[in-house]
């Protein structure tokens, strides 16, 4: 039985996914670990994944395993993990641990929040984990909680330029961190968690109104002080993260869409759409709500007092909306870990965008053809450049093409036959990029695939998820990305730059190859500048520069006289 299997059959949730990388030098003198796990005994869940150390400072999550154990229901009110409960969260844990040391983590880092800080017996559990496991269990302080929540969430939404207020909705609490920029301004853990408000508030199923009165009495009570802080600050963008707010996310996304998206990373909660939920789980009781898609059925209890802590939390904060973000306290925990290594804090110091950064890693996790990506990415940003008169895209548009270049040919990492299908595939589900939104993600993932072969159409299925403005971007940053790799046909980096003017009706385009010879590069731009013209109707024209044909005239009368040409 594999351990997918034995997971399995234990009830609990495991996973193999694929989703970032860090660059670095300096790792000669750390004893890096190959691997490392990090655990999250929180009160509803227990959490668990690991991250895989590579070469030249990458790392890779390449499990991840969840049981919903339930720690803090009745806990958090008596104040005592039950016996059933106790065993069942160790039963949990000791699984975990025996799947991380299996794929060789070294060290595992266990972390516990509310549950086992509050409950009197809370420490023979720790006791236990250290005596029949051999694992270390840090339980940290609600502060310190909000602190790798944060931490984590930095590091995958893009907090540019914003004013941050990270939420994280867990069991027994409720972590508030506001930031500017990546640094944490104020923070709050409350303990306002969804098993502790149901079990103190809920009794009756469906709730009753006087219950819900009294919940949303108390929690505006309790978080009065927070959002007092908040209009000091004044937040710019909102974030969720844990289980309940995922969850929501996902209700609303398929009561609107009729389906729950492959990843909710970066999908916008409203306020609206939150309202018109809330409603809807207030008046279903357990086993209607059961039914309601996105819904994790082991949340069917929680999540009408998670609804309603939510929607105060939208109002007393005065905003419309919410991203929300797949990365958490596990994530904190892996980064704060990987931020004693020097390598990683110098890649963090040079690339503080995280979209470029991801995207530079994902290249270099996939060995994306060596200089090849760049020198088309300077190609397509050069000819986007020179001719912004003619599509007239901006910056957003200019920086998705360049990741898109960058990024065309990760297909190879598979297979070369029909790389571009590869590309598109590896670039829309493997979870490295961070700081995007799905749909810019999807953009960059459909570039990739019509970076060559078959012209796109509006209709092609490679651009269902896209909206129809997202569609018509992809079809004309193709066409400019499609010249771009066919000025590089040969992977040479023979065209060392490039010159666009206008002749007439025409778009000139000047190739210095620095004397080399551009004719399998003339060649390949002529017939991949079709996309351009059925677009833009402007035809394209490619010439070699007046320099660039001196060059060559002289290198071959060179050849013709028996002395060898130097190369550019």
């Amino acid at each position: 039985m594999s351990q997918r299997e034995r997971a399995s059959a234990n009830g609990i949730s495991h996973r193999r996914v694929v989703l970032n990388g860090r660059n670095g030098r300096a790792q000669r003198d750390i004893n890096a670990p190959s691997r490392l796990a990090a655990i999250d005994i929180g009160s509803n869940s227990i959490h668990m994944v690991i991250a895989r150390i590579m070469s030249g400072g990458h790392f890779e999550i390449v499990d991840r395993a969840k049981e919903m154990v339930g720690l803090g229901r009745g806990t958090l009110v008596h104040g005592y993990l039950s016996d059933q409960v106790f065993e069942a969260g160790f039963k949990a844990l000791a699984t975990f641990t025996q799947l991380a040391r299996r794929e060789g983590a070294e060290p595992i880092l266990a972390v516990a929040t509310s549950s086992i800080r509050e409950a009197s017996n809370g420490g023979d559990f720790v006791l236990r984990a250290w005596e029949e496991l051999g694992l270390r269990v840090d339980v940290i302080t609600g502060l310190e909680e909000a602190r790798l929540v944060f931490e984590g969430a930095r590091h995958s939404i893009d907090f540019r330029g914003q004013r941050p207020i990270v939420v994280d909705v867990g069991g027994g609490s409720v972590e508030i961190i506001q930031g500017v920029g990546p640094r944490i301004e104020w923070q709050e853990s409350l303990k306002l968690g969804v098993a502790r408000l149901t079990d103190r508030f809920i009794s009756s199923d469906p709730p009753r109104k006087n219950e819900i009165a009294k919940l949303r009495a108390h929690l505006k009570r309790k978080l009065k002080p927070a959002f007092r802080k908040a209009r000091r600050t004044a937040p710019t963008m909102m974030v969720g993260t844990s289980g309940t707010l995922l969850n929501l996310t996902a209700m609303t996304a398929a009561m609107h869409d009729g389906r729950v998206p492959e990843t909710l990373h970066n999908h916008v909660l409203r306020l609206d759409d939150l309202r018109e939920l809330t409603a809807q789980i207030l008046e279903q009781s357990a086993e209607e709500r059961a039914d309601l898609p996105g819904l994790d059925r082991r949340r069917v209890d929680l999540i009408a007092a998670g609804a309603v802590l939510t929607e105060v939390v939208f109002e007393g904060f005065e905003m419309e909306e919410m991203r929300a973000c797949e990365w958490g306290l596990r994530e904190g925990v892996i980064l704060d870990f990987l931020a004693r290594f020097p390598s990683y804090a110098e890649t963090i110091e040079r690339l503080p965008d995280i979209r470029r950064r991801s995207v530079l890693e994902m290249a270099q996790r996939f060995e994306a053809n060596g200089e090849h990506g760049p020198q088309v990415a300077r190609l397509a940003l050069r000819l986007f450049d020179a001719t912004r008169s003619v599509h007239g895209y901006g910056r957003s548009e200019r920086e998705t093409l360049e990741f898109a270049a960058l990024l065309h040919d990760v297909g190879l990492h598979v297979s070369h036959r029909r790389h571009h299908y590869h590309s598109q595939y590896l670039i829309g589900y493997s979870e490295i990029l961070r700081g995007f939104t799905p749909e810019e993600i999807q953009e960059i993932a459909a570039l990739a695939r019509f970076h060559k072969g078959a012209l796109p159409k509006l209709s092609s299925p490679e651009m269902g998820e896209l909206s129809s403005s997202a569609r018509e971007r992809v079809m004309g940053l193709a066409a400019i990305l499609r010249v771009a790799d066919a000025l590089d046909r040969s992977h040479h980096g023979i065209v060392r730059s490039i010159r666009v003017g206008r002749s007439g009706s025409r778009i000139i385009v000047g190739l210095d190859a620095a004397g080399r010879d551009a004719e399998l590069e003339l060649w390949a731009a002529e017939r991949k500048s079709d996309l351009w013209e059925k677009i833009f109707r402007i035809p394209m024209e490619f010439r070699l520069t007046k320099s660039s044909r001196h060059r060559l005239r002289r290198r071959a009368a060179f050849s013709r006289s028996g002395y060898a040409a130097h190369p550019a």
